[in-house]
């Protein structure tokens, strides 16, 4: 998914302002979160991601990442697992 499909695909649901200021308070970069979180080709922890985001992440770090999956799963781009820590992207071929 580019940023663009990205940004359509949240246009289509009404919610691009909302996700990208959410994007913005939180400190995440568009760009990082479609390389590292959405086109992961599998299973994303939110340990692993805060890790790639800050390198040594500490609890403010994991909560963070724990609000942009939530965010992400609200717009049915992530599944969570039921283990509080292990999401799954849905796909990229949305926009």
């Amino acid at each position: 998914m580019t940023a663009e499909e990205f940004t359509k695909y949240l246009q289509s649901l009404g919610r691009a302002d909302d996700v990208k200021a959410l994007l913005d308070k939180l400190g995440f970069s568009t760009e990082f979160v479609l390389k590292n979180v959405l086109s992961a080709g599998g299973p994303v922890t939110v340990s692993h991601v805060a890790m790639l985001w800050q390198g040594m992440p500490n609890k403010h770090d994991r909560k963070r990442t724990h609000q942009l999956f939530d965010a992400l799963s609200e717009v049915e781009l992530l599944e969570p697992k039921g283990d509080d820590e292990t999401w799954v992207p849905k796909g990229s071929g949305r926009a």
